[in-house]
């Protein structure tokens, strides 16, 4: 399982109430399902919320230094408390059942590997036109 320590945890929160209240769902059991992908580049749990379904929320390693973090509430805080809980679920060694990593990741990850990799053949392109020089002003 992957490790994180608490100081990762605080420099991904938007800020300290987001940290209080994940810490708070994290105590208080409210994640009824939390798991992980094989290679630990995915976790994922469903978490109660105020709402009458849970919350999906999850943590997508696939870049390892800028994780994509999503969740099915109405938030607009990125990460919401409920991913900053789904970390301290991980910081705190809960268990996470190992699981396929669900097909509608797996669409997004290849979008985003295409975006990618049209954005860099952009940039090649870019970089190999001959740069026109402009007339000297007189």
């Amino acid at each position: 399982m992957r490790t994180i320590k608490e100081r990762d945890i605080l420099s991904i929160a938007p800020n300290a109430s987001a940290v209080s209240n994940a810490k708070k769902i994290s105590s208080g059991s409210q994640f009824v399902k939390r798991s992980r992908s094989e290679d630990d580049s995915f976790y994922m749990g469903e978490c109660k919320g105020s709402g009458k379904s849970n919350y999906i929320v999850s943590v997508d390693y696939i870049e390892e230094e800028n994780p994509v973090f999503r969740c099915s509430c109405p938030s607009r805080q990125l990460p919401c408390k409920h991913s900053i809980a789904l970390l301290y679920e991980m910081l705190n060694g809960k268990t996470f059942n190992v699981e396929d990593i669900p097909e509608d990741i797996l669409e997004k990850r290849k979008k985003k590997e295409i975006r990618e990799a049209k954005k860099q053949e952009a940039k090649e392109t870019s970089d190999q036109k001959p740069v026109k020089k402009r007339p000297a002003s007189k």
